[in-house]
């Protein structure tokens, strides 16, 4: 250090106003006050970190007093090769430890790129000369040339951190790059995105999410995007290479703020989904309210506020997450799950957050119409979603049919290319997306699974006019190998159908292909395929689908409103949805009948209101139910209430429209909706049901005709054989606005009904009417 010290005398060093060596004796704190003097003058400043390779075997080999020699050497040729670079002059040189050194020097003007360019050249070029000069001083003494570990980072003065950890960074910067850890091309990339963060060159699209029951706009999803044809243009690079980096909470809080500065004033009953990463409830300023002040500054509310939890990390510690999250929530804010269905966390997080919003990851929806595995997966989350009181939106709708699909299966919010793209502007959905919900809703799209019509299930369909000559099918056949039929059409009248492999079988004969292709279309299409109209109910459609001859049971059914063409429905669709409605059936089904309980009639009855029909409700009950199962058991008195349900449907369906309802609301009281005439109904019901009852009784008791049991006081009494009673409730357009007043009303006249002897039944209205006794 002598010897260094008289060299740098000689140079002036010690002697000038600033000092630009600095030797391990040297405090940090003096580096600091120097540094920030240069910064003073400059943007920013390049370092380069140096050591010698395999220092510690040069010592061990060589010993310590040559060690001392290199190490002045080296000190002596970093200081004199600097001034020889240009632009790039050494500003400060620190030996901070050993042979460690840090070389600040300035650094141009200009794009990141030119600077990232110019300081990676600085640096071989400092390695360079170092090692020629270090090497010729020392020939004859080393027996291997010495060799530098070199990296490299900038200084840039950040308003977020202190000067002593940006140069705390930085050196370790540029150390993970000398050690190997990192490389240049990490660096630089990691330069680039920092100079785009300072200088905001991000932009937010906007992607808009549908309500698919109303089809109305419910608001936007915020999408960031990076510098157009740059490395970080895509938010699937952008996102994780901010978080390997240590800068995604930076990046956040940019994109956080130019979404909603972009969303300034919006509508009060619009949301704006914000994607932020579980890790970001670290990010202090987060903590502190930072979102909520710039909420104000632009005029929106946290009830505007949706923030999606992205999958970027995983989630560790669920319970403070939650606990964070509810600190929002109790200010309105909500809270929605991303990706779900496709990371590996997102079904616990699902459960651990209980989330506003469920968003179905885009890979269960893609091809959703044509996979019965996507659509038992989907409405499992929608029944959970509806248990939980969770909104499903579904992400990535491309397609008209994964659109249709979704609003039939009663997912709630949609979004994806199909009902609208990202973009700088906030606009309106797509028009063939409303329009195709619209359509939907007009035809009753809300009503329940049973009473869905043939028209919720068409497809589009291909056709060719009448006109058409075969080989017109032919070649549309090869071009479109996912086509299976084509409907032929008179104008939009449908007239024929063509299956593939029924035309196929034809041309297929000797001769087939000459005799037909220039040959109208009419001579191998099926002439009198099933027709069907959009408002015809399921079950008419299947009972007329599968009744067809064997040969054609799997053509495709042709579905029309006024005469016009709307689409086809495949066999396959028709029984899954016939499927989906035999196991609601089931699991709504009363055990000890099999009937219809009462989801299924609030159902049946809400849909008649809405559709303004004319029908009728007929309450049954048993009379002296309750002494006959004191009497005989559980036993005896589930077979009075089958006998009574057998009765009941063996004459509702001799009697009674297909449309026609009967279910079981419990115990001992059953129901009929029907939209037939009911007078004769009942009757025969009442005849029937007084033939039969006897058989349950013991012959002593049917020759008494009553039995013995205690009343609700413990009295003994004396109840006459079960006799059933029907009160009649007409519905006609107006009267009724919800089943609650069928109930109320059904309620009153059971009432007076009980009031007869016998089997009875009453009929309410307007006014009181006759009353028929059997």
């Amino acid at each position: 250090m002598d010897i260094l010290e008289d060299w740098l005398k000689g140079r002036g060093q010690l002697d000038s106003k600033l000092v630009n060596y600095y030797s391990p004796a040297a405090s940090m704190t003096e580096v600091l006050k120097q540094l920030e003097q240069i910064l003073d003058d400059h943007e920013s400043l390049g370092l380069v970190y140096l050591d010698i390779v395999n220092f510690t075997g040069i010592e061990q080999a060589y010993g310590f007093s040559l060690c001392k020699r290199i190490l002045t050497e080296l000190t002596k040729t970093i200081l004199e090769v600097k001034p020889h670079l240009g632009v790039g002059r050494g500003m400060l040189t620190h030996n901070y430890s050993g042979d460690d050194f840090a070389v600040y020097c300035s650094l141009p003007q200009g794009e990141i790129g030119l600077v990232l360019d110019f300081l990676e050249e600085y640096a071989e070029e400092l390695r360079r000369q170092i090692l020629k000069q270090v090497n010729e001083s020392l020939r004859g003494i080393l027996r291997d040339p010495l060799d530098l570990h070199i990296g490299w980072a900038i200084v840039k003065p950040n308003s977020q951190l202190s000067l002593e950890s940006l140069v705390y960074n930085a050196i370790k910067e540029a150390l993970a790059m000398a050690k190997g850890h990192s490389d240049a091309k990490w660096t630089r990339r990691v330069w680039e995105l920092k100079d785009t963060m300072a200088k905001g060159n991000f932009e937010v699209h906007y992607q808009p999410l549908v309500n698919l029951e109303s089809g109305s706009l419910i608001g936007y999803e915020a999408l960031a995007r990076g510098p157009a044809n740059s490395y970080f243009a895509s938010p699937g690079i952008l996102f994780p290479f901010a978080e390997k980096a240590g800068l995604l909470y930076q990046l956040e809080r940019i994109i956080r703020e130019k979404a909603l500065k972009g969303c300034h004033n919006l509508d009060q009953d619009r949301l704006l989904f914000l994607n932020i990463s579980p890790s970001v409830v670290k990010d202090p300023l987060f903590a502190k309210g930072y979102t909520r002040g710039l909420m104000a500054l632009y005029g929106l509310s946290p009830y505007n506020v949706v923030f999606e939890i992205t999958e970027r990390t995983a989630i560790q510690d669920f319970t403070g997450f939650r606990k964070i999250l509810q600190h929002y929530r109790d200010q309105g804010f909500r809270v929605a799950v991303d990706d779900a269905g496709a990371g590996y966390s997102s079904l616990q997080a699902i459960a651990e957050l209980q989330p506003d919003f469920i968003k179905i990851d885009m890979s269960l929806i893609r091809d959703i119409d044509a996979s019965p595995v996507k659509q038992a997966l989907l409405e499992t989350f929608v029944t959970f979603g509806e248990k939980i009181g969770a909104k499903i939106v579904a992400e990535g709708i491309e397609t008209e049919k994964e659109l249709r699909l979704l609003a039939q299966m009663g997912v709630h919010i949609g979004q994806g290319y199909y009902l609208g793209r990202p973009s700088l502007e906030k606009r309106e959905p797509s028009p063939e997306g409303t329009q195709l919900l619209s359509t939907m809703k007009s035809r009753g799209r809300g009503e329940t699974i049973h009473s869905l019509t043939v028209g919720h299930l068409v497809e589009e369909c291909s056709s060719l006019p009448k006109e058409a000559l075969t080989k017109e099918a032919m070649k549309y056949f090869q071009r479109h190998s996912d086509c299976n039929s084509i409907v032929i059409l008179d104008g939009m009248r449908p007239v024929g159908l063509v299956m593939r492999e029924k035309m196929y079988y034809h041309l297929g004969n000797q001769y087939g292909v000459a005799l037909y292709s220039e040959r109208p279309i009419s001579l191998v299409m099926d002439q009198d395929p099933l027709i069907v109209d959009a408002s015809m109910r399921l079950e008419k459609v299947s009972q007329m689908a599968t009744s067809r001859p064997f040969q054609r049971l799997y053509d495709h059914i042709i579905v029309t409103d006024e005469n016009r063409c709307l689409g086809v429905v495949t066999v396959r669709s028709l029984l899954d949805q016939m499927t989906k409605i035999q196991m609601e059936y089931a699991l709504t089904a009363n055990p000890l009948t099999g009937l219809p309980g009462n989801p299924r009639i609030e159902q049946d009855i809400l849909r008649r209101l809405e559709r303004q029909q004319l029908f009728n409700v007929i309450y049954v009950d048993l009379d002296n139910f309750k002494a006959f199962n004191d009497r005989y058991g559980f036993e005896w008195g589930d077979k009075a209430i089958t006998l009574l349900a057998r009765i009941i449907t063996k004459n509702v369906q001799e009697m009674s429209c297909s449309d026609d309802l009967v279910a079981h609301i419990g115990g001992d009281d059953l129901i009929i909706i029907t939209a037939g005439p009911f007078t004769r109904l009942c009757e025969k019901v009442i005849r029937d049901f007084d033939e039969r009852i006897g058989d349950l009784y013991t012959q002593e008791d049917r020759r008494r005709g009553y039995i013995e049991a205690k009343d609700r006081g413990g009295h003994h009494c004396e109840y006459p054989i079960m006799t059933v009673s029907l009160a009649v409730v007409e519905c006609w357009p107006g009267r009724f606005q919800h089943p609650f007043e069928i109930g109320e009303a059904a309620a009153e006249v059971k009432k007076r009904a009980k009031n007869y002897a016998g089997s009875v039944y009453v009929i309410d209205g307007e006014r009181v009417r006759d009353l028929t006794v059997s």
